[in-house]
């Protein structure tokens, strides 16, 4: 099968199941307009009436900057009654905006209408595709040329349900009633969550309605993961985070399900972290979900969440919001990290060993 900007768009409303006669919203944070153009014309061809919202970082950054306060804070006006009518939502993810040099009063505006129009979306459980879609400034940064970038990540796009399902079956087999769960990670990190009847979750990159009975509302491209949320006020211990923010080597201590200390090289930078976390609402200290990544047609670290965290082998723990998930943390943050070479057992049972999965 060749592998184009086609495929990948058929593959994205076969992922999301779009049906005829539905509204999808197209969330573009990107402007490739060639890829764009495929996924609104993959989405007519299904039947369905494709509604885009053109949101790439540089317009974002000026649309923020240089509107009005009384346009930012009323930003949901209509997108509010938009948000009412969609069926499904897929969304093309490229690099995120720099907001480092926008006043904050601006930039708090324009996140609070964001945060009406997320809780409405949350509210209705929509169908939630993410896509990661290269963009010149990502494979700049990796000193690669778009079409390598477009090469590297297009066959973990197109991965089938059925060739990602063989490797998540026989984790899932594993830890699906699991207890307890321990992950060690960096020199003496060790952390304990405890999953009670929290349900293991898998990511074929098809959210179909299995899934949306279980909860698992939001699936990813690249897909090939399983994850679960974890009791939020049990967690305790330390996990290692090779990055967090441009800071390295970090290392966060829970304490009741609540990060207590951050741990790095220099103070400041502990300071810098912790004031980022308590500007999110609700409980960005919590633990969100972990996971496990599984996708066997990645085979290089990217340094680009959204792909790595599919990475055979790799850990992924997210803070924040999992209500989406099945679980009952409430914040405006979400956010992932992933991790390598993490030892993961639940119930005693290994499932990761020093970065390989042995499920």
């Amino acid at each position: 099968m060749e592998l184009n900007w086609q495929t990948i768009a058929q593959r994205c409303v076969y992922g999301l199941q779009v049906q005829p006669g539905e509204l999808i919203q197209v969330r573009a944070l990107v402007d490739r307009l060639e890829v764009i153009q495929e996924m609104l014309l993959a989405i007519e061809m299904a039947g369905a009436t494709p509604l885009l919202e053109f949101l790439p970082p540089p317009y974002l950054e000026k649309l923020v900057v240089e509107a009005g306060d009384n346009y930012l804070e009323k930003w949901d006006k209509y997108r509010l009654g938009w948000m009412g009518q969609y069926d499904r939502i897929l969304v093309l993810q490229g690099e995120p905006p720099k907001f480092g040099e926008i006043p904050s009063k601006k930039l708090a505006l324009w996140r609070a209408a964001g945060s009406r129009l997320g809780e409405l979306e949350e509210a209705r459980r929509l169908p939630f595709l993410l896509v990661a879609i290269p963009t010149t400034v990502l494979a700049g940064e990796r000193s690669l040329a778009l079409e390598q970038l477009d090469g590297l990540l297009m066959p973990a796009l197109a991965a089938t349900p059925a060739e990602l399902n063989a490797r998540i079956r026989s984790v899932l087999a594993k830890t699906e009633g699991g207890h307890e769960m321990t992950v060690q990670s960096g020199k003496d990190c060790e952390l304990q969550l405890k999953l009670t009847d929290r349900p293991w979750l898998s990511d074929d990159g098809l959210i179909d309605e299995p899934d949306r009975v279980r909860g698992a509302i939001v699936s990813n491209l690249p897909a090939g993961s399983v994850y679960t949320t974890v009791l939020e006020e049990a967690t305790e211990g330390t996990i290692w985070l090779p990055e967090c923010r441009g800071v390295k080597d970090v290392v966060l201590r829970f304490e009741q399900g609540r990060i207590k200390e951050i741990i790095t090289g220099d103070n400041e930078d502990a300071d810098r972290l912790n004031k980022w976390l308590d500007g999110f609402s609700g409980e960005p200290r919590r633990v969100s979900h972990i996971g496990i990544g599984l996708n066997p047609f990645l085979h290089e670290f990217l340094d680009w969440t959204l792909v790595d965290e599919h990475l055979e082998g790799r850990l992924f723990l997210a803070l924040g919001e999992n209500r989406y998930m099945g679980g009952e943390n409430i914040s405006s943050l979400n956010i992932d990290f992933t991790i390598p070479g993490v030892s993961l057992q639940v119930d005693g049972r290994k499932i990761v060993e020093a970065g390989q999965v042995v499920a």
